[in-house]
């Protein structure tokens, strides 16, 4: 098959992607750069994957999966293995934007994450956007923290090529009532540690671990036991915007 490029631009870094497969240009639509763009542009980081590449993640994924998704793996993992030695971060977990802040919620799969976010935006409406509903990209500007839209957003494709500081993350876990408490993530590293992408060396994991604990100073992380109503969504909204939910719920 014919390998194409494609010029994009994700959290503020440019990349030139050989590719194969329109999979890739469907997933990418948000974030390609016009050609003007690219004309004037020079600093493009190349990114291209190997047949070795392609047919482990082939081997790994399930047996449904196309061409184009397993492709995809590829050019995620290429990207997000760069990521630690520029200061960035590739996280599991939903990120939803309210009132110019964004808050990541993160869990085991099979939690919950999906269903919690969904709650905001149900009660919210247009209040709250989803900026990444799987694998947010995370950067560090000054005293803040930002979260960026990305294309590995998951089998709802919810996503936006945006970005806003980071207000919180809150740990989702399963409980019959819904209460949410501040927590030291130190205390929850070996989980968070399985939230973040590496690769499989002491260099990656020692980056990523600093910043992991440079995350962890400059902003607030929960623990949410919930059920899935609406006073779950209440809980977690009160406690990390400090906002009353039923005066910021949609009229609507």
């Amino acid at each position: 098959m014919e390998t194409k490029i494609l010029y994009c631009q994700i959290a503020g870094k440019k990349y030139k992607i050989e590719y194969k497969y329109p999979y890739l240009e469907m997933l990418f639509k948000d974030y390609i750069l016009p050609e003007d763009e690219v004309e004037k542009s020079e600093d493009f980081i190349q990114i291209s994957y190997t047949d070795e590449d392609f047919q482990r993640w082939r081997n790994e994924s399930p047996k449904d999966y196309s061409d184009g998704y397993v492709e995809h793996g590829c050019i995620m993992e290429k990207i997000a293995s760069r990521m630690p030695d520029d200061g960035m971060l590739l996280m599991h977990g939903a990120a939803i934007e309210y009132n110019g802040k964004a808050y990541i919620f993160t869990a085991p799969s099979g939690t919950g994450k999906t269903t919690h976010i969904s709650l905001w935006k149900e009660y919210l409406g247009d209040k709250v956007r989803i900026i990444n509903g799987d694998k947010p990209e995370i950067t560090f500007d000054g005293d803040e923290v930002i979260v960026h839209g990305a294309p590995w957003c998951g089998k709802e494709g919810w996503q936006i090529n945006d970005s806003a500081p980071l207000g919180g993350v809150c740990l989702i876990t399963r409980g019959e009532e819904n209460q949410i408490e501040r927590i030291n993530p130190g205390e929850n590293i070996e989980f968070f540690m399985t939230q973040f992408f590496m690769t499989k060396t002491n260099d990656a994991l020692i980056k990523v671990l600093d910043l992991f604990a440079k995350m962890a100073e400059m902003v607030p992380f929960y623990k949410l036991a919930c059920n899935m109503s609406e006073d779950a969504a209440k809980c977690s909204f009160e406690k990390m915007t400090g906002e009353d939910w039923e005066s910021s719920k949609d009229e609507n």
